[in-house]
C-alpha cells in the first residue's frame, strides 16, 4: 500500500470532513479532547495563508490527512499540525510517516522555521508517529477548571 500525498483541494472537503468526524468518535472521552477540538474547531484547509490540509490516498481512496495551521513569532513562520488522522485499516503501513513527511516539505516551502504538532494525553500511537518522524516535545500544557 504506496499511499499518494498531495494537497488538499476544495473538492476533497467532504472526504476529509468525514475523516475529522471519525477522529472525533475515536477520541471521545479521552482527556483533553474537548478542550483540543474546542480550541481547534477547523479541522480541513484549502491551501491559504492560514495554512493547508494534505490529504493521503490508496487507489483513489482518501485514507487520510493532516492539517497544519501556519503562524507567525517574531517574524519567522511556524507550522503547527492541528490534525493527523488515518483510518484504522490504513494504519501501520506507512501512510502517517507519509502525511508527516509531506507536512515537513510543504512547510519549508512554505518559508517556516519549526514544524510543532499536538498529541493528546495517552495518544501513544500519535506520540510514536511524531517522534518517529523527528518531532519531539518541548511544551506540555497542564490545565485545572477554576
Amino acid at each position: 500500500m504506496t499511499p499518494l500525498v498531495r494537497l488538499a483541494t476544495s473538492a476533497d472537503a467532504g472526504a476529509c470532513e468525514r475523516l475529522d468526524i471519525e477522529a472525533r468518535q475515536e477520541t471521545a472521552g479521552a482527556r483533553g479532547a474537548d478542550a483540543f477540538f474546542a480550541e481547534q474547531p477547523v479541522g480541513f484547509l484549502v491551501d491559504n495563508v492560514e495554512g493547508f490540509s494534505l490529504v493521503a490516498e490508496v487507489d483513489g481512496v482518501t485514507v487520510g490527512f493532516a492539517t497544519l495551521r501556519i503562524t507567525e513569532f517574531g517574524g519567522q513562520r511556524v507550522a503547527s499540525i492541528v490534525r493527523v488522522y488515518v483510518t484504522a485499516r490504513a494504519r501501520r503501513v506507512g501512510v502517517g510517516d507519509a502525511l508527516i513527511a509531506s507536512a515537513r516539505s510543504v512547510a519549508r516551502e512554505r518559508h517556516c522555521v519549526r514544524i510543532d504538532a499536538m498529541a493528546l494525553p495517552g495518544d501513544r500511537d500519535t506520540k510514536n508517529l511524531y517522534e518517529r518522524n523527528g518531532l519531539t516535545a518541548r511544551l506540555i500544557v497542564a490545565t485545572s477548571a477554576l
